[in-house]
């Protein structure tokens, strides 16, 4: 049965809408050494649909003025969420995606935070009041975000160990959703191809 790659619909005041009813299809993932979202599926209550295209690479100039590209946490899974300081979705998840990003960090869990086009000096002191609990990159022209095709903000990804997108959600999350945690687990539980 061939699996497809769905969009969320935008519930109102769900995300901040950034885009046009467009959006761009992706190619189904190749077989291989994959998280069997199938299983997955009845617990998370629609949280996160699969992420079925080619995981965009990419290299950023974080806070620190360093470059980091997603290959850096090859080896670890991957909380890879795009946020503005304007978007009140994206406000109002921070505390509880950190918390989240805390409990599993000791099992190889980051966070990666790309702030979608603005600069530093409006991110740096918004980080000093609302800290975030893991890297701060920035995506200053929104090209990132545009190769992920994404529509609204907040968006996340969860990154499996090998720097392969599995899951995503456009939209605010629940951070304390049973599926969302049965997700991270199953991708902190997956070695060399197996989900344990």
């Amino acid at each position: 049965m061939q699996r497809r790659h769905f969009f969320h619909t935008l519930a109102a005041g769900a995300a901040c809408a950034l885009g046009g009813p467009g959006a761009r299809a992706f190619a189904a993932g190749a077989p291989g050494s994959e998280v069997d979202d199938r299983a997955l599926a009845g617990t998370s209550g629609g949280t996160l649909s699969a992420w079925r295209g080619e995981t965009p690479a990419f290299t950023l100039e974080a806070l620190d003025g360093k470059a980091r590209s997603l290959s850096d946490w090859r080896g670890s899974v991957v909380i890879l969420n795009f946020w503005a300081t304007w978007c009140g979705p994206c406000r109002e998840e921070i505390p509880a995606m950190g918390r989240v990003a805390r409990q599993y960090r000791s099992r190889a869990l980051a966070l990666v935070a790309v702030n979608y086009k603005e600069p530093p000096t409006t991110v740096a002191p918004f980080i000093a009041r609302l800290p975030i609990d893991g890297t701060v990159l920035l995506d200053r022209d929104g090209a990132v975000y545009r190769r992920f095709g994404s529509l609204g903000l907040p968006a996340t990804y969860l990154v499996d160990r090998e720097g392969k997108a599995r899951f995503w959600r456009m939209g605010e999350l629940d951070w304390s959703d049973v599926g969302l945690h049965g997700h991270i687990e199953a991708l902190l539980g997956k070695q060399g191809g197996a989900v344990t």
